[in-house]
């Protein structure tokens, strides 16, 4: 093949002009090969591409540096690279697949022996960089907003889970100041019920925090398992210990039947919140009843389960409890707890599922891997 060589923008111009769809073929190898190496398929999100080329030899053969459309300025662009965020791809690999399309013109016009250099060179870098540039600021406008209503949510579910151990702490300085006699009662004075005042007062904010939050979102998970390798039956112990003022007071039996050996690779932190919000939900259900808390590990899976035998779930619920905002009408809540337990389970790459017979209790049980995807 003969060396290519250096010819007028106008000579270029006309050549590639002929050449457009010979350009977009290229570029599709090209862009094929990149899809394929990050395991995507997405044609139709490239179809603004042959546009993108037109207006670039339209561009050399006027001999300037033209202005995307309207239409590429307001929409492909900016749409293919908010998309491409929701692929999973980064910066650089959205700036790539513009990029094969530099590849793309020098490929077709070497082939047609001519090289792209110069002015040439310089028109066509100038509309790449103003796709590049709009795809980029639209991802990563994308990005920051995700990442906000991620933290706002994740504040959220953090506030809902301080209703558990606050709730815990009001019946438990009930149980204090029941179980001190007249003298002691009066040489306290009123601390109880500034304690008990100061609770409510926090409960509130709470409240006012959640009803003016918790909306339905699909953002994704928003959390973030730091992971480590500990034991977890003393944690689901140590738990069940500081709720005992709440399920005491129920009349509830909670019995703790995970193998003192097993262990987990998972977030401590997290895991203690999934297990708050299966218990506080089991609570609402069980009085007078009995709760179970076990746990298996099976082929690389721990599954942990809780069980109750208390009134069970309505079949017309039982497929939407972990959604958002899902309430039982008949019981307080916001419909916050499960949710969180199905993001918590699959942040760690793991599952969640519920079983329940109406009248005869409800089982749930969360998955999750010994060690992590690598």
């Amino acid at each position: 093949m003969p060396s290519p060589k250096v010819c007028t923008l106008e000579h270029l111009a006309e050549v590639l002009g002929r050449c457009q769809e010979e350009i977009i073929s290229e570029w599709r190898l090209q862009a094929g090969k990149l899809l394929s190496e990050l395991k995507l398929d997405r044609p139709t999100l490239t179809d603004h591409m042959p546009d993108i080329v037109a207006e670039m030899t339209r561009d050399l053969a006027l001999s300037r540096e033209g202005s995307l459309s309207v239409e590429h300025t307001r929409g492909s662009p900016p749409v293919h690279g908010v998309q491409r965020f929701y692929d999973g791809l980064d910066v650089g690999e959205v700036v790539a697949e513009y990029n094969l399309l530099r590849v793309a013109f020098v490929t077709v016009a070497e082939r047609h022996e001519l090289y792209v250099v110069g002015e040439a060179a310089r028109i066509i870098n100038h509309r790449i960089d103003e796709a590049v540039r709009l795809a980029v600021t639209a991802f990563s406008a994308q990005q920051a907003l995700i990442r906000t209503e991620q933290e706002e949510e994740h504040l959220t579910f953090i506030v809902h889970d301080l209703r558990t151990p606050l709730n815990a702490v009001s019946l438990l300085v009930d149980e204090l100041r029941q179980a001190l006699g007249p003298n002691e009662r009066a040489e306290v004075g009123d601390l109880f019920e500034v304690v008990r005042r100061n609770l409510q007062r926090v409960e509130a904010l709470i409240k006012r925090v959640l009803e003016a939050n918790v909306q339905p979102s699909e953002t994704g998970s928003s959390f973030q398992p730091e992971r480590r390798t500990f034991e977890l039956w003393p944690l689901v112990q140590r738990l069940i210990g500081d709720l005992r003022s709440v399920w005491s007071q129920s009349g509830i039996e909670i019995l703790n039947e995970i193998p003192r050996a097993l262990t987990v690779f998972a977030d401590a932190g997290l895991i203690s919140q999934v297990f708050q919000n299966l218990l506080g939900n089991a609570f609402k259900y069980a009085a007078r009843g009995r709760v179970v808390v076990s746990a298996s590990e099976d082929a690389g899976t721990v599954t942990c389960v809780v069980r109750d035998n208390g009134a069970g779930i309505p079949p017309e619920m039982l497929d939407k409890v972990f959604d958002k905002l899902a309430t039982d009408p008949d019981k307080e809540g916001i419909g916050l707890g499960l949710a969180i337990v199905k993001q918590i389970a699959e942040a760690h790459g793991g599952t969640v599922s519920a079983e329940s017979t109406l009248g005869s209790g409800a089982t749930f049980r969360f998955s999750i891997p010994t060690q992590q995807a690598g």
